[in-house]
């Protein structure tokens, strides 16, 4: 996500960096490219103008702070601003009510209903017991969509069928059937996918008036399409005036390269961004951190997201077998799940990226365009399948003692694998080498044995000087009053 932002955002720093000193005249100049860039992102100038505006009143006649460099310090206000224009005043989701009722907002194609049932199973996972209520009774199939995705998720979707005909298809009847219905079976959050349009229409906003002064939901989450850029601002601005939003729900972000829609939201109607959608997956639905945003956008990563992913799915007892093997020998059988525990967080760009590589390289001058980099991460990745189709097609014996790979086990591996001698010869060989790399960094891994997994000291430990530290602040618990889950 991000990436044509991102990629400008660097190209600015680096141009700064050049410099031995900030002047009036560099910071112009800066700020002249700041514009360009968010233009190019598809901000909305309202947006732009508050943040250029607040930038340069921070960057000018700014104390330099002793230690950090005058560019490093005008990239920290970057990020600050960056922060504050995303939404630093993200408030949790209300609970107060029982059932609480949550009305979910928005158009046509921006994947409502399917949010409906990420958000529902997020709830679930932190403990809570939605019901599904499709309201939608214009779209057809969109009360089986829901449906269908309830039994994916195991959540239970109310039956509006002897509603619909009782109620005459008012949508605020059935809604209040389902509240019933809730508090009979101790359901304690009631999520009500309201009718989409494919514009905003006066027909639309009545019938979501009504169903508002009726049951008073105690959240009223738009769900918008980060896709269509500032456009998403204006959509935003109308919901808010007509209906009073609580928040809004940006779903798409894993495709939107520009990152328009996220930094023109929050400004144009002053409520939240609480949760984000970032895949069609149905756990594809996170929490909003401003400041870890900010940081993903200026190449810096996003090291508490990665570790938080890390932590929900990849087993405790799996993270401690390897570990245990690291520290041991390193062989075929442990780079496999070294690989297969990796795979689950993403490909190499996404890890990549997440960890603010691209930026730590900055910092050291060393600058990648984003084409050269891809294609490194991508032949990486290919080469890495190549050699997993290869461990597999040894055995076990193999895969635990590589020394006994002779020119003739490699010659049967390759026609097990469907590859060239010279191919497998070329793996095992770089298998060597990351064997000797791995047996030299033995001694680091025994003394960080016993660090908490995704402890913050640690990842500060590993940005480079100067990096915005604002996604390593203490997080908001989105979800108040849930136990977290146990790290693994």
């Amino acid at each position: 996500m991000f990436n044509q932002l991102s990629d400008k955002f660097q190209e600015i720093f680096k141009e700064l960096r050049g410099h031995s000193k900030i002047t009036e005249e560099n910071i112009d100049s800066a700020i002249r490219e700041v514009k360009r860039a968010l233009i190019d992102a598809d901000v909305s100038l309202r947006a732009i103008k508050t943040f250029t505006n607040k930038v340069r009143e921070k960057a000018i006649g700014q104390e330099i702070i002793k230690g950090v460099s005058p560019s490093e310090q005008f990239i920290k206000i970057i990020s600050d601003e960056l922060t504050d224009l995303l939404g630093s005043s993200s408030k949790d989701l209300d609970f107060s009510q029982n059932p609480s009722l949550i009305l979910m907002l928005g158009l046509q194609g921006a994947g409502k209903t399917t949010t409906c049932a990420k958000l529902a199973k997020l709830l679930k996972k932190k403990g809570k017991n939605p019901l599904l209520v499709p309201l939608d009774l214009k779209r057809p199939a969109a009360i089986e969509q829901l449906k269908i995705l309830g039994e994916q998720i195991g959540i239970k979707v109310y039956d509006v069928s002897d509603d619909v005909r009782a109620s005459n298809g008012l949508p605020q009847q059935i809604a209040k059937s389902a509240i019933d219905f809730a508090k009979e079976n101790n359901f304690d959050v009631v999520i009500l996918d309201s009718a989409g349009r494919l514009q905003i229409d006066t027909e639309m906003m009545a019938e979501l008036l009504l169903i508002d002064r009726v049951l008073q939901p105690v959240e009223k989450l738009l769900v918008i399409d980060s896709m269509i850029g500032q456009e998403a601002a204006n959509i935003a601005s109308a919901f808010n005036t007509q209906i009073g939003i609580t928040g809004i729900i940006l779903t798409k972000l894993d495709g939107d390269a520009r990152g328009g829609a996220a930094l023109s939201i929050v400004e144009e109607t002053q409520k939240p961004i609480k949760l984000i959608g970032i895949g069609e997956k149905l756990d594809d639905l996170q929490e909003f951190y401003p400041d870890r945003m900010a940081s993903r956008i200026l190449g810096m990563g996003d090291v508490l997201t990665l570790v938080e992913q890390a932590q929900d799915k990849i087993q405790e007892e799996e993270a401690k077998n390897l570990e245990k093997q690291l520290l041991g020998d390193f062989n075929f059988e442990t780079f496999l799940q070294m690989q297969n525990m990796m795979g689950k967080l993403g490909n190499f760009s996404s890890i990549f990226n997440m960890m603010g590589m691209q930026g730590m390289l900055g910092q050291f001058g060393v600058n990648i365009n984003k084409e050269t980099q891809e294609k490194m991460l991508s032949e990486g990745e290919v080469k890495m399948k190549k050699f997993k189709v290869a461990i597999q097609s040894m055995t076990k014996e193999e895969r635990i003692k590589p020394r006994i790979l002779t020119p003739n086990r490699v010659r049967r591996i390759a026609r097990g694998s469907g590859q060239k001698e010279k191919d497998v010869d070329k793996l095992v060989n770089e298998f060597n080498k990351m064997k000797k790399l791995m047996d030299n960094f033995k001694p680091l891994m025994g003394m960080m044995k016993g660090q908490e997994a995704g402890s913050t000291d640690l990842f500060k430990n590993l940005m480079p000087k100067g990096a915005p530290q604002a996604g390593l602040r203490p997080q908001s618990n989105l979800l108040k009053g849930f136990k977290p889950k146990k790290q693994k």
